[in-house]
């Protein structure tokens, strides 16, 4: 080989590995703010979202509003797994359950504590 042609190659192999280094980069801020949003939304805002839901719900009409009930408790799960898609499997079981247990946890609260619907 001539050396314009090494010149070339060796141009070629840098603009590569540059390439690589920025979807390296690139990979590695979507992961980060992935993770970021995971944490933030699953145990707490997609739960108090979910839980203000049902509990408007059951607030106003609990045995005539099932599916709105059902679709309150699912959809925060639902957003929930759409943001652990790329994690693995086990993680994207885990994060709607942590979801659901939380948001449970909060209409539970909202509802016997706060608004007092409970016995007494």
């Amino acid at each position: 080989m001539s050396e314009p042609d090494d010149d070339i190659a060796i141009a070629a192999r840098t603009r590569i590995e540059s390439r690589n280094r920025e979807r390296e980069r690139r990979a590695a801020r979507r992961s980060r703010r992935d993770s970021i949003l995971l944490w933030l939304c699953a145990p707490l805002l997609f739960p108090a979202a979910g839980a203000a839901a049902a509990t408007a719900v059951i607030e106003e009409k609990p045995s005539a509003e099932v599916p709105l009930f059902v679709a309150a408790l699912l959809v925060p799960m639902a957003l929930t797994l759409l943001l652990a898609r790329r994690r693995g499997w086990f993680e994207r079981i885990v994060w709607p359950l942590i979801t659901l247990a939380a948001e449970l946890a909060l209409m539970f609260w909202v509802g016997l504590v706060l608004l007092e619907y409970g016995p007494g």
